[in-house]
């Protein structure tokens, strides 16, 4: 079976020309594009001028080298290393031998809650994050997403974040706003390689505590 990954990439949209050019003359297995929005506060988008924060999200499923060939170019012409201007990352799809440095967490929760699942995670460390709306279908044929059922009204968050302060993260989202909560959120983690356009969080506007400097 040959060494596989699944690319993700998350820019602002209106990227899709560049990507489609960047992906031309490679055949990925599988290739699915959604759209969703940052999580950025409002206060934080002003302070930088920023007029919105859409974004378009593409999971594609390719050889590994090729993965790591594609987000090589996404970065430098998406220029990722910037504030902003998008994040990429893989998720291996054969168990590998060492602990990878970064993972995914993916809280799924009610529609409306995203909010709560994010300063939960804030206070915990974790950067910013991605947001995506979900329908699905109740009962046996009910939709998946990584293996968790997706039932209408949903929001799915996707938070990249180092693997040291992961577990800590998801702790804190099942405290806040877990199944026990109005969010309901379930939370799970993927590992990840080879991340690019990650910023660290930055102080805040007003007392200096850590809010959101998301590039997702």
């Amino acid at each position: 079976m040959p060494d596989l990954s699944m690319l993700v990439a998350i820019s602002d949209r209106g990227n899709g020309k560049t990507v489609n050019e960047i992906f031309s003359g490679y055949d990925p297995s599988l290739t699915l594009l959604t759209l969703g929005k940052g999580t950025a506060n409002s206060k934080i988008l002003n302070y930088f001028g920023l007029g919105q924060t859409e974004k378009t999200i593409l999971f594609s499923v390719l050889a590994t080298g090729e993965a790591r060939d594609i987000l090589s170019r996404l970065e430098q012409a998406l220029e990722m290393k910037k504030p902003g201007h998008g994040i990429g990352f893989m998720v291996p799809l054969q168990k590998g031998e060492h602990k990878l440095e970064y993972e995914l967490i993916i809280a799924v929760s009610n529609r409306g809650y995203d909010e709560d699942v994010m300063d939960a995670a804030r206070a915990a460390g974790a950067s910013g994050g991605t947001i995506i709306n979900a329908r699905g279908l109740s009962g046996p044929d009910a939709d998946k997403f990584f293996g968790v059922t997706i039932h209408a009204e949903k929001e799915i968050i996707m938070i990249l974040a180092k693997s040291a302060i992961a577990r800590g993260i998801m702790t804190a989202i099942s405290e806040k706003a877990g199944a026990a909560t109005q969010a309901g959120a379930v939370t799970f983690s993927v590992p990840v390689s080879d991340v690019e356009g990650l910023q660290p969080p930055m102080p805040s506007l007003d007392s200096g505590s850590p809010l959101d400097r998301s590039s997702e």
